[in-house]
């Protein structure tokens, strides 16, 4: 790179949604070797992208403005970009040939049900759909047989059954960037050895694995739900609006949230999945996992049900 061309990513967190992806940004970003995006989700190969390399380049340089000239990786991390791979992985290669990815995998039955519970919590679902209500709705839609005006949902959210189908994603990040180039990771594997997990991503992004022996993981993006509507609508506009500014402060959005709780929490967390709706997506998803295993070539998926 020419020392007056703008540093872009050279490190993309692809996914997958519910699955750490926020924590392991936050985590990264206080590494001395790392610099993260303004905005976590930058999603600019899904909506920014003019297939202009130069106007590209430096659109995307601006979500990257505050990082320094000494800063090992440039990273950003934008979930959305596993389940559109056919759009996105060839747009990445063409803009950023050496670029390394992380794909966080989570068991799609229950990262479903994560995801549901997150956007209801944050309004996008309407706390009347029932978490059975919205897999038919999900299944309807990955069928064909309606479209999101009739189901009344937004298209991103019936996509999110799909979007659990990991396999056919990965092949097309395989078919652009080479086998050192794509990382692949478990969310259960990131629950149970946070520390672990972070040595290892840190040998794949070849930054100092020791900054995490004394490093403090607090939780980040946990689900929760607003004792009173009008308010949590509020603090979710808030938050939104002040992205680029808390992104950059982690341990003051960290004091804010948990203040925020304190006022307005309902609860922290989500009931069990119902038993239907559970045996429902075992049964959509089996195929789709055993593709994902032989893929990988594991022997097993760790810690998922089906």
């Amino acid at each position: 790179m020419k020392p007056d061309m703008p540093r872009i990513a050279d490190f993309i967190i692809g996914g997958t949604e519910k699955a750490g992806t926020t924590s392991v940004f936050t985590y990264l970003g206080e590494h001395p070797g790392v610099c993260g995006s303004s905005s976590k989700e930058t999603d600019f190969f899904r909506h920014e992208y003019s297939g202009n390399p130069y106007q590209d380049r430096a659109s995307y340089a601006r979500h990257f403005s505050t990082c320094s000239k000494r800063a090992r990786v440039i990273m950003e991390a934008s979930p959305g970009y596993l389940g559109e791979a056919a759009t996105v992985a060839p747009r990445i290669s063409e803009l950023i040939p050496n670029a390394k990815l992380l794909f966080i995998l989570r068991d799609p039955v229950e990262r479903l049900y994560s995801s549901y519970n997150f956007h209801k919590g944050r309004l996008d679902i309407d706390k009347k759909i029932h978490f059975e209500n919205y897999v038919d709705k999900c299944l309807a839609f990955d069928r064909g047989e309606a479209d999101a005006d009739e189901l009344g949902l937004g298209e991103w959210y019936l996509k999110m059954l799909r979007f659990g189908c990991y396999a056919e994603y990965i092949r097309n990040y395989n078919a652009y960037f080479a086998g050192d180039q794509v990382k692949i990771m478990f969310f259960e594997q990131f629950t149970s050895d946070i520390s672990g997990f972070m040595k290892e991503l840190s040998i794949f992004l070849r930054i100092d694995i020791n900054f995490w022996d004394n490093y403090e993981f607090r939780k980040t993006n946990v689900t929760f739900s607003g004792s009173n509507k009008m308010l949590h609508r509020a603090a979710i506009t808030v938050n939104n609006r002040l992205e680029r500014v808390l992104r950059q402060r982690p341990r003051l959005k960290h004091a804010l949230v948990r203040l925020y709780k304190m006022i307005n929490q309902a609860r922290e967390g989500y009931d069990p999945m119902p038993a239907s709706a559970n045996e429902t997506l075992k049964l959509y998803y089996r195929p789709h996992n055993e593709a994902l295993r032989k893929l990988l070539g594991k022997e097993h998926l760790p810690g998922w049900s089906c």
